[in-house]
């Protein structure tokens, strides 16, 4: 067996020095081929593809882009532009891609209203971009249409009182002296009754005519209802509400006047085109949320 000494005797032939020596040199050479692999710049590329001008920590800077931003920025032909302007361009467009990155490196989305808007608004176009592109045919509007023909109408327009009574055991008094014809004024004034409110318009009573969809948005659900019925000169029967009992009088009543298919034309693409959208925006969440793992308060979980 050889001895400890015979491992620092070059002059002999030792198996054990030969080994050391063999698995240092191995070692060493991974040492140097790592710190290249890690300390190269652009290591996954070393050129840029034929369709970009730049890389940027991988992340193309696309020709086109570049063209474009050059002529928009110089308002001249990309031809027509010089090398410094060209320059000028692709230096603004990797400051701004780094810029980018490190926006989304710190999170920025998460804690910027603003960005995070911007980022759903842009998502929310890639996906309804198809739907955007696509022209309905007439046939597609035309079926659309006769669907929800109710929908496409004139808009109605009404002139009336929303009359509220002080002494609520007088208000089917009241009623009876309208319906008799008896002048509207006098009435209010011999019942006590007052404006409810509702209708105004700059601090004012509106008693002017008002867009049937105006009404809907002012009055309760139970008022709109009794005066979305009545026709000229009719008077509401008594409607109990939380703030007293009220009496609708209507002057004047336009009833909306359904539209043909060629008037309503303009509204029935674009409610087709919303539709559409809504249809696919739908699904693109219904797939995020089903790859998503969503953990919600107990008390706001459904």
């Amino acid at each position: 067996m050889a001895s400890r000494d015979d491992f620092f005797d070059v002059s002999k032939a030792s198996v054990r020095r030969s080994m050391v020596l063999f698995a240092s040199g191995a070692v060493i050479g991974l040492l140097i081929a790592g710190y290249g692999l890690f300390t190269a710049k652009g290591t996954r590329s070393r050129g840029v593809p034929a369709e970009a001008v730049a890389l940027v920590n991988q992340r193309q800077i696309l020709r086109s882009d570049f063209m474009t931003q050059t002529q928009s920025q110089f308002a001249v032909p990309f031809e027509q532009s010089t090398r410094a302007q060209r320059m000028e361009t692709i230096e603004a467009m990797i400051d701004e891609e780094l810029m980018m990155q490190r926006g989304l490196e710190i999170d920025l989305p998460s804690y910027d209203p603003e960005v995070r808007n911007a980022l759903v608004a842009g998502v929310e176009l890639e996906v309804t971009a198809d739907v955007l592109a696509q022209q309905p045919t007439p046939d597609e509007l035309r079926g659309y249409y006769e669907q929800y023909k109710d929908r496409y109408s004139s808009e109605g327009v009404m002139q009336l009182r929303d009359l509220l009574s002080t002494s609520p055991a007088d208000a089917p008094k009241a009623v009876e002296a309208l319906r008799r014809g008896h002048a509207l004024d006098a009435v209010i004034k011999q019942y006590g009754l007052v404006d409810s409110g509702r209708l105004m318009d700059a601090g004012h009573v509106d008693t002017g005519d008002i867009f049937q969809f105006a009404v809907r948005a002012k009055l309760d659900d139970a008022l709109y209802a009794a005066a979305s019925a009545l026709r000229d000169g009719d008077i509401s029967t008594p409607i109990t509400l939380s703030d007293g009992v009220h009496l609708i009088v209507m002057i004047h009543h336009r009833w909306p006047v359904p539209q043909s298919f060629d008037v309503a034309s303009n509204r029935v693409w674009s409610d087709f085109k919303k539709e559409a959208q809504a249809k696919v925006r739908a699904a693109n969440l219904a797939y995020l949320h089903s790859r998503a793992d969503i953990i919600v308060s107990p008390e706001y979980a459904h």
